[in-house]
């Protein structure tokens, strides 16, 4: 059975524009001879970084979604992170939202409440405060 990946890579904005589409087309290779299958790639785009990784505070941040059948995915992640193109990179499962189908879903319908009741019950709370208040001196 494919289980679902994400391999999320931050790439040097050292580098040229040709020379990071080569390190792309590097990882799906990489990813399609492990016997994966890429289901998306996002394009690269320059993120700015929370904190400075190997000297650089901006990177070029790309995501590969990919199948694979082999559950070691350890010899997968060597050998992108041996590219010192590559500052970071992480390797998770796809996160898959569940989606429940409307007949399962429950709702609730909301009721409707008159002011009435709601002073009424509001009289009933106080005036049982009032009752259990010990009395003052004064109105004894």
């Amino acid at each position: 059975m494919n289980k679902k990946y994400e391999l999320i890579c931050l790439i040097s904005v050292r580098i040229d524009e040709i020379e990071r589409d080569t390190v792309i087309e590097n990882i799906s290779k990489l990813i399609k001879e492990k016997g994966g299958e890429i289901t998306e790639t996002t394009p690269a785009s320059e993120v700015s970084l929370g904190y400075a990784i190997e000297k650089e505070e901006k990177a070029q941040l790309v995501v590969f979604k990919f199948e694979y059948t082999n559950p070691d995915l350890t010899e997968l992640k060597k050998e992108v992170e041996s590219d010192k193109r590559i500052i970071r990179c992480f390797l998770r499962k796809e996160l898959v939202k569940k989606i429940i189908p409307s007949s399962r879903r429950t709702t609730k319908k909301s009721e409707k409440v008159d002011l009435k009741d709601i002073d009424k019950k509001i009289e009933e709370i106080f005036g049982s405060v009032r009752e259990d208040k010990p009395k003052t001196k004064s109105e004894r």
